[in-house]
């Protein structure tokens, strides 16, 4: 649950940037030389916040769907023996977590 709140106030960093000193000025892929050019409002720094606000969420979701796969499924399952979906679900979350 906590991953969920973590993503809805990223998505509000996010939104709240764009009505701040005309949005960031930046492009949408914050290149040189526009994100380098400095801008006196908050809005690219509100932007960056929240992107990273929204990699703490995912990253949270990720450590929590593993946590649930291991804990949850039966001892006489092993991880070979669990169904296609929940078995690439679970090597994208460990993947996510280890990047």
């Amino acid at each position: 649950a906590l991953s969920f709140w973590f993503t809805f106030v990223a998505l509000l960093m996010v939104y709240q940037s764009f009505f701040i000193g005309g949005g960031p000025g930046s492009s949408c892929t914050f290149y040189p030389p526009l994100s380098v050019d400095g801008q006196p409002e908050l809005s690219l720094d509100s932007m960056i916040l929240g992107l990273h606000t929204v990699g703490i969420g995912s990253l949270l979701g990720a450590i929590n769907f593993m946590v649930t796969t291991q804990n949850m499924r039966s001892t006489a399952v092993t991880l070979d023996q669990i169904s296609m979906f929940v078995c690439t679900s679970y090597l994208t979350s460990f993947l996510l977590v280890l990047s």
